[in-house]
Formats: structure tokens, sequence, C-alpha cells
């Protein structure tokens, strides 16, 4: 099934300071122009762990009509996501206890168990991915692309990428500055930035989302968290640090039962990214509020692209570690670090 284009694979090597070693597999597809084709655009999403190939096969949604006509649209899985040797370090239940995990430890015990849940999760993935593990990073999956260019036969490279997709068009343009044809990169990732930069920037801007939801949810005078902006936000803070001594029941689920603090901070994140998402965010704590998880551990699971019956669409919470670690190096300075980090 190549979703209506052109299906292939990239033979690549897994270590580019070797060439001649092992090598491993890119999927690509290509979704031909309507008209004759003045060349090649490659296309991805973002992520890390966003599929291209899936990108690609919605390109009548993604690129205006005059670049349907024009373009072949050419998208790629990275390496270590999806089909193209993906990354799978634990199984789906350990992945849903993970991401259903405390992230916000009010103590030493709950801060020693998050620390083990994440230090278990980075050996499982140090033994479940094998060598590919160490060369996941943005600028092998650059030099994918300019093998990928060649394939594909063109001189330069047409781009479009989006959120992460930009720091790979970014590194592409670093390294391969003499084949960039015309590149777009939308909702840019700052290369230069430190993790400790992008943990800030992001929570800044989940701060600002929560705030303007939480203006928008008082406004309407039935918002379920109260009737002034800052009350209501130590409402759902209160309450939050509740679900964690006592998750609530959720329905509908094959293996998760209760909403979790985790997962409840990641589905309130799903809604804080879209404002068209907010009418159901307040039907989802309302619903919360009153004792039934399920809208809010819906939103959760929508955000980690997770099924009713258990399973995973993607490996993107996997993988997205792993490409993290290599192009950002953690902070040397460990957990006092962190907690440093975290206070300011």
């Amino acid at each position: 099934n190549c979703e209506g284009g052109e299906c292939a694979e990239l033979e690549v090597p897994m270590d580019y300071d070797d060439p001649d070693g092992e090598t491993i597999k890119i999927a690509v597809l290509r979704i031909k122009a309507k008209g004759k084709a003045a060349g090649s655009l490659v296309v991805n999403p973002g992520g890390p762990g966003g599929s291209g190939v899936e990108y690609a096969a919605a390109a009548d949604f993604v690129v205006s009509d005059q670049i349907r006509k024009s373009f072949d649209v050419v998208g790629f899985d990275p390496r270590g996501v999806q089909r193209s040797a993906a990354i799978t370090c634990v199984g789906d239940a350990e992945l849903d206890d993970l991401l259903g995990a405390d992230p916000s430890p009010d103590n030493a015990a709950e801060q020693k168990e998050l620390l083990a849940a994440d230090k278990s999760f980075a050996d499982a993935c140090k033994k479940n991915a094998g060598p590919l593990l160490g060369h996941v990073s943005t600028e092998e999956v650059a030099k994918d692309m300019d093998v990928l260019r060649a394939a594909l036969g063109e001189q330069k490279l047409n781009f479009l990428g989006k959120s992460y997709g930009t720091m790979l068009g970014a590194t592409y343009a670093y390294l391969f500055a003499k084949n960039v044809g015309r590149m777009v990169l939308d909702g840019v990732l700052p290369p230069d930035l430190t993790m400790q930069q992008i943990n800030e920037g992001q929570a800044t801007g989940f701060e600002k989302a929560l705030d303007a939801y939480l203006a928008d949810c008082v406004s309407g005078g039935k918002c379920p968290l109260g009737s002034d902006a800052a009350s209501a936000k130590k409402k759902l803070q209160t309450w939050l640090a509740g679900l964690d001594a006592k998750p609530i029941k959720a329905s509908g689920d094959k293996r998760l039962s209760t909403l979790t603090e985790g997962w409840a901070i990641n589905g309130i994140a799903a809604s804080l990214y879209d404002q068209a998402k907010w009418g159901e965010l307040t039907q989802a704590l309302r619903s919360a509020l009153g004792g039934d998880g399920t809208q809010l551990l819906n939103a959760g699971k929508s955000y980690a692209e997770r099924n009713d019956d258990g399973t995973y669409q993607s490996n993107m919470m996997q993988v997205l570690n792993a490409v993290t670690c290599l192009d950002r190096p953690a902070p040397t300075g460990g957990v006092a670090e962190y907690e440093k980090d975290a206070e300011a």
C-alpha cells in the first residue's frame, strides 16, 4: 500500500564515519505532481519522530494546488522513525506507565520514582535499539537527505520543514550550502539553543497558552474552574496535585482505566496547541472535575498517538528522546542542575 504514490527504500550507511559498514533502509514516498513536474519538494512535519511518509501522503492538505501541480511531493521517515529502522525501547504497557507517571514530583520519594522510571527507559533503549541509538542525530538525517536528493536526480534540494523540520532544513543548509534550492522553514526551532533554553521557551509558551485559555474560559461565565482567571489557575493546580495522590476513573480503554496526573497534563497540553480545541478542553475538565476522566485521558492519548486498544500509532514518544540526547546533550550537573532549572 503506497498511499496513492510511489514507495521506495533508500539505503544509507548507519554510521557516515564508516560508509562501508552496516547500512539501514529509509522509507520514502513520492506523490507525483498533478501537472508537469518542475522538480521534487521534500517535506518534513516535525517531531523529532514525525513521519514524512504520512505527511507526503497528505500532500493535498499540506501544500497549495499550484505546488501540487508543479512538484512531486516527497516524504521520508527519518532514521529510527516508524518505517525506517524504528527505535522501540519499551513495550506499549511500559510506555503507558512512563507517560502516566507524575511529571512534577512533590517530595524526595516521588523524585526518586521518576528518576528510576527514566533510567529504566534509557537502559531499555540502550539494550533494544542497538548501535542505531547513537546514529539518529539531526546531522545524520540531513546527510540522508542529501543522499535522497541525489537519488531523486535533483541538483538542488527543495524542502518544506515545519517545527523540528526547520532544524533539519537549517542543518542541511549548514552542511550542504551549495545544494540548497528553495526552502521554507515554518515555526522555527533555533538550532543554537541549549536544552535548558528550549525547555524554558516551551514552559513560557505553555504558560501563555494556559493563561489565554483560562481568560477565555472564565469570560463565558460557565467555566468549571471558576469565575476569574487567577482562581481558575489555582483550582487547576490544586486539582492536578490531588490527582497525583488519587487518580480518577476513565472508561473505554483496554488498559488505562484511570486518569493520572501525567495523562491529565498530556491532555491539557494537547488542547493548548490549538484554540479550536478550547471548547473540548472545557468539557473534558468539567467532566474530570465531576469524577470522570475519560475525555481528558482521550485528549492525552491523542497527543501520544495512542489507540484505545493499547497500541501506539507511531514510535514518536520513544525516538524523540534518542534524537534530542544526540542533538543537545544533557547538562553535566546532574539532578541538582535540573532542580535549579525547574526553579527558574
